[in-house]
């Protein structure tokens, strides 16, 4: 599926992955609907898409826990360009607090964003994908969503022990949906990046990550491209390390660094 000519939505778009990766869509021909907290930082982008293509971008205030923000989200896609082709759950925090310390709970938050809020966001792409003809005369494709994951969600992390339950529960959600795309035409998949110049991970870490074991955004978002445009990828985990580049778990590695 090409991205030319598709109308997709970004949560989290205003920085990190999703900023990087609604420049990319715009690039490839697709007008993006940016969905963040953030209205300042998304306007500012906003801006910045508009001026490399005119009237391909719209900004919506979203918080991703609130399913009336993300309905909005959705509604105001359909209403700017017709239909919903693409989904990126992008929006993402990381435990500001040690867990066995963290007298607020603030710890239901990063449950609150990281997963449920892929939950519903997927949910509600469903609903919208299968109502729509299929793109592809060939094939049954309505659709794709990617969530973003992290290598936290694949391997134990002592220090983040809530954001790794949480994308591990990303990654079997995305899993467990492989037949969506048999049955309805959607493909879904998600994305499992080792470190990267990201906030979060700037936030949280500073400099103390070696440049060795970070990944570049760009190789990042050529995992997202990947995940939207690749048909034979369904219910599949995209995994972007420094050593392999972009492979597949469970299947043979598809590029190196």
């Amino acid at each position: 599926m090409k991205i030319n000519g598709k109308v997709a939505i970004v949560t989290g778009a205003s920085s990190g992955f999703g900023k990087m990766l609604s420049l990319r869509l715009i690039s490839s021909g697709a007008r993006v609907v940016l969905g963040d907290i953030s209205v300042a930082a998304g306007q500012e982008l906003l801006l910045q898409l508009n001026s490399r293509s005119p009237a391909s971008a719209i900004f919506v205030k979203c918080d991703v826990t609130k399913a009336e923000d993300l309905k909005l989200l959705f509604d105001s896609a359909r209403k700017a360009f017709g239909r919903i082709d693409i989904v990126v759950n992008n929006a993402g925090i990381v435990e500001k607090e040690e867990f066995t310390k963290d007298l607020k709970d603030s710890w239901k938050s990063v449950i609150d964003i990281d997963l449920t809020a892929v939950i519903m966001g997927t949910r509600m792409a469903i609903s919208e994908m299968v109502k729509q003809p299929k793109i592809d005369d060939a094939v049954l494709w309505r659709g794709a969503i990617i969530n973003t994951a992290s290598l936290a969600g694949l391997y134990p992390q002592s220090q983040q022990p809530i954001y790794a339950a949480a994308k591990s529960g990303v990654v079997n959600f995305t899993r467990s949906l492989g037949y969506l795309f048999t049955e309805q035409g959607i493909h879904v998949n998600c994305i499992c990046p080792s470190f990267s110049d990201t906030p979060i991970l700037n936030t949280l870490l500073g400099k103390s990550v070696p440049s060795h074991m970070k990944v570049p955004i760009s190789l990042v978002i050529d995992a997202f491209i990947l995940g939207i445009e690749d048909q034979s990828l369904k219910g599949d985990v995209i995994r972007v390390t420094p050593e392999y580049g972009i492979d597949i778990v469970g299947r043979r590695r598809k590029s190196k660094l």
